[in-house]
């Protein structure tokens, strides 16, 4: 999944090794109790929203996940299959057209929200409608603008999207042109069922009634995040805890010790960088309370192409040359990626592997030649978390050998993201991440990169590049299927770091977790890029 990546010491973690193992699903001897509360750490950070129209981030998904119903969804179960979409509000998957530009689904009857009102077709056309409303300023839209009438309702000419429409309980969807994507779109949490009174507001519902096994009860910003169990779930997913209580922003030592003394039972927010190596002693990798997963994702500076410093190619060139990515990687202890200079991360359709920057550490004096005395102030962008603030201070002495003075302003958890997503926010570098909204290069490539999706508020294209030459490739790669799709967006990969460097990427990472002992059935739900909330049981 996509998503914007917040700067815990956790998430952005990185060390040199790279591990891929099957998931934990708890101790054969261990003894399942169904119910009780689980307590949760969120250190350094708070989730971005909890409103399903504009919730982006990795937690907020993980979260949704448990909450959430959706016309085609991903089981709970370990990679491979976890990975692989199937029907679960429908019937079955759709009938699609011959010319590839018609879905329709049928509901099942039978689900209800968490306040016992009935899941219809209209549930559904409700989120895709409530994410293209202009008033939402929600980052879904440009996800389903393909939708026939979707353009008019983001222009505000209309209130509904004409290629959305519900006959009982069929919802038909008509695109302008086929989209092989559209499928694992749909499973995104932004189009899960929603009630038909749910309010427009761009600062987002912070509660709501929902259809999964789980619903969010309340949610006091920056301090707590209620989830209950949704008493009329009759669906066939897991629910085993009774409620989870979510502590936000809490300091990530201390939450460490709290999970070690069976305190809390998990940090969602993270681990200490420095835990890593002795928790990997004491407890194994994969055998039970420490875990490690490969990811899809990359994380990167991004370069902002509409302020002056980084509106120069030759200065990001020179960025990308003086960039030390073993030294970013050095502050995130161990058993967490590997290094990158690209765009798109192994694991994704189209990425090949293209020696373009050096990821064997930064060259200076290159770097400084390249930039000319052109460098002047930086404004860069990080977050509090003691893995942000290391990551900019790498990066500000790296841009300080090529002649820059740089400023660093820090932002907790999200808020960077929220910050920098304003079209016109003055930062010249922000430190990001982002791991797949689902297996498509388009979810790199176009939703980070294309010029045609910025606009006001909750911006993904963080480098606010906008090349028109480059939209239309973007834009004619998405029209193409099966290997000459990879090949386009590979190309597009290569072309857009080599010739343009709006980001300085550093490296892909893994997911690093650790819960306490009396917690039972982790999962690592691939799909999600996190542990599966619904699999999880008390001892």
């Amino acid at each position: 999944m996509s998503r914007r990546l917040w700067l815990s010491a956790a998430s952005l973690a990185v060390g040199t090794s790279l591990l891929v193992a099957a998931a934990f699903a708890g101790s054969a001897s261990s003894k399942s109790v169904k119910g009780g509360t689980m307590k949760l750490n969120m250190s350094a950070t708070d989730v971005d929203f909890t409103d399903p129209s504009l919730a982006y981030g990795t937690i907020s998904w993980q979260i949704e996940f448990a909450t959430a119903l959706k016309l085609v969804n991903y089981p709970d179960k370990a990679p491979p299959l976890g990975g692989r979409i199937q029907p679960e509000a429908a019937t079955g998957f759709p009938t699609i057209s011959s010319n590839g530009k018609t879905y329709t689904f049928t509901v099942k009857s039978g689900f209800k929200f968490s306040d016992g009102k009935p899941v219809t077709a209209k549930n559904f056309a409700f989120a895709i409608n409530r994410a293209l409303n202009p008033a939402m300023q929600s980052p879904a839209a440009v996800f389903i603008s393909n939708i026939v009438g979707a353009q008019a309702v983001i222009d505000k000419k209309a209130q509904t999207a004409s290629g959305v429409q519900v006959k009982g309980n069929k919802l038909t969807i008509k695109l302008t042109q086929p989209d092989g994507g559209m499928l694992a779109k749909l499973g995104m949490p932004f189009f899960q069922a929603l009630p038909l009174n749910l309010a427009t507001d761009p600062k987002g519902v912070n509660a709501y009634p929902s259809a999964g096994p789980y619903y969010i009860a309340s949610r006091d910003i920056g301090r707590q995040i209620i989830v209950k169990k949704n008493p009329n779930y009759k669906g066939s997913r897991p629910a085993n805890i009774d409620q989870f209580t979510i502590t936000a922003n809490t300091n990530l030592d201390q939450s460490l010790l709290q999970v070690k003394a069976g305190q809390a039972d998990f940090d969602i927010g993270g681990l200490p960088p420095s835990a890593h190596a002795d928790l990997a002693s004491a407890f194994g990798v994969n055998k039970g309370q420490y875990q490690v997963h490969q990811l899809v994702e990359t994380d990167y500076v991004a370069l902002n192409t509409a302020r002056p410093t980084f509106g120069s190619v030759a200065l990001r060139k020179a960025a990308n040359i003086a960039i030390d990515r073993p030294a970013m990687l050095r502050v995130r202890g161990a058993f967490a990626g590997k290094r990158t200079d690209q765009i798109l991360p192994p694991g994704i359709g189209g990425f090949r592997d293209e020696k373009i920057y050096s990821i064997k550490g930064a060259d200076p004096a290159k770097a400084k030649q390249l930039a000319g005395n052109n460098c002047k102030s930086v404004n860069l962008w990080t977050a509090t978390s003691t893995t942000g603030q290391a990551l900019g201070q790498v990066f500000k002495y790296n841009l300080s050998q090529m002649g820059c003075d740089v400023n660093v302003k820090l932002f907790q958890g999200f808020q960077l993201y929220t910050a920098a997503g304003n079209k016109g926010a003055d930062f010249d570098a922000a430190i990001a991440g982002w791991n797949q909204d689902y297996p498509d290069p388009y979810d790199f490539i176009d939703i980070l990169l294309n010029g045609n999706s910025i606009h006001e508020t909750n911006n993904n294209n963080l480098a606010y590049l906008n090349v028109p030459k480059l939209n239309a490739q973007m834009d004619a790669a998405n029209k193409l299927a099966g290997d000459k799709r990879y090949k386009a967006y590979g190309d597009l990969d290569i072309q857009i770091t080599k010739n343009y460097a709006p980001w300085a990427s550093y490296d892909n990472r893994n997911e690093r977790e650790f819960v306490s002992k009396r917690t039972g059935g982790y999962l690592f739900q691939p799909a999600n890029a996190s542990a599966d909330l619904n699999t999880f049981f008390l001892k």
